[in-house]
């Protein structure tokens, strides 16, 4: 073979290297590092970002940091803001903002773009035996913990249990842990939260008490998504808990997206997708509910896709409803 021909098959193979999909990407308007936005600590969304941190970290080389905030409002309005690079959002706080209806009180937060979903959200609630409790109905002069303020359970719970016709004497905003400390001591009767199952939380406090876990019962399910559409009647599997081994729990759902900034480049996003999808086996072994992880469940989204996240659905054969396509 002569030097000329050598030459030339060098520059062919270069010329497709660099042509080619793994080296035309620009990673140079790719973020370093990135910030996760979850919840507070001793919920499924921390938990759950994690994983996603582990997964971005080892498949592409990215450092994620997961934020403990307020939970979803409180993420939407952080990835509103450019503050954070992803935001776990549940469906109903993220489809209120971008229409500005609800807890976003008439602002409207569209820079939100969604690019996975998550799971399924489930609202429960647990109180020690001993109180008797054991239902939403049960409420009334009762002290009731629903997390911390910003999040899907203090958004919502209150909701529910008004629109369950019970008076509470109080709720209580905090987190999780200390939510569940302050039930333990006695200062509160039921402690609630929405999120994905088990919640480890009532694992933990059903070790070393007897407790009562429910959701929300089927009239008050059939009123709350009459009103609020974004919600889904759902039960929580028997057998997830001690107290439910032998019964389903009926109660509402929501569904679970991570969002971005709609400035978030396209190429990174696609690349987060993809590697997303093919290792979803990190996500299940930080938290279970990421068996939900799956290409058909995104149409789902309470708002529109991001051009990255599009990229990747349609090669994969998803047909993507127009409502969820980016305004021009």
């Amino acid at each position: 073979m002569g030097k000329r021909t050598c030459w030339l098959i060098l520059g062919v193979i270069s010329l497709a290297l660099v042509c080619s999909p793994a080296f035309a990407q620009n990673k140079a308007n790719w973020p370093k590092s990135v910030t996760i936005g979850a919840a507070p600590i001793g919920g499924t969304y921390f938990v759950w970002a994690g994983g996603f941190a582990k997964l971005l970290n080892d498949k592409m080389g990215i450092p994620g940091n997961v934020e403990s905030t307020g939970g979803p409002v409180h993420n939407v309005q952080l990835v509103e803001s450019n503050s954070l690079d992803f935001g776990m959002v549940t469906n109903a706080p993220a489809a209120e903002a971008w229409s500005g209806d609800g807890w976003a009180k008439g602002k409207k937060y569209q820079n939100q773009r969604a690019i996975l979903p998550l799971y399924t959200t489930y609202f429960q609630m647990y109180s020690l035996a001993d109180t008797k409790i054991k239902s939403i109905k049960d409420f009334d002069g009762k002290s009731v913990g629903v997390g911390p303020i910003g999040g899907t359970p203090a958004t919502y719970w209150p909701k529910i249990i008004e629109m369950a016709g019970v008076k509470p004497k109080r709720i209580v905003n905090a987190s999780s842990a200390d939510l569940n400390s302050q039930l333990k001591d006695g200062m509160l009767d039921a402690n609630g939260n929405s999120l994905g199952v088990p919640w480890v939380t009532i694992t933990e406090i059903e070790t070393t008490h007897d407790a009562n876990v429910y959701g929300v019962p089927d009239d008050v399910c059939n009123k709350f998504v009459e009103k609020f559409p974004y919600f889904a009647k759902g039960f929580v599997p028997k057998g997830t808990y001690k107290s439910n081994k032998d019964k389903d729990i009926e109660t509402l759902t929501l569904w679970n997206f991570m969002v971005v900034n709609k400035n978030m480049p396209d190429d990174f996003v696609y690349e987060v997708v993809k590697n997303t999808f093919a290792n979803v086996d990190i996500l299940i072994a930080a938290h279970s509910s990421a068996a939900e992880v799956k290409l058909e469940n995104v149409i789902y989204s309470p708002v529109p896709l991001h051009p990255g996240a599009i990229k990747f659905y349609e090669e994969k054969g998803i047909k993507i409803p127009e409502k969820l396509l980016p305004p021009k």
